[in-house]
């Protein structure tokens, strides 16, 4: 399975309502006291991703 690591919260929320699971979540190795999501990649996860960049 491929996974998507997710380090803004903001995109994780927006990810999660809209009905993607989130994996684990680990925590961000430049600065620990921050975390990063893992979610299933998937065709869907990456075209959210691309609206949001487009903001």
């Amino acid at each position: 399975m491929k996974t998507k690591a997710i380090r803004s919260l903001r995109l994780a929320n927006e990810l999660a309502a809209s009905g993607h699971r989130i994996l684990w979540t680990e925590p961000c190795r430049d600065k620990p006291h921050l975390s990063v999501f893992i979610f299933e990649d998937s065709p869907a996860v990456q075209a959210l991703l691309t609206r949001a960049r487009r903001r």
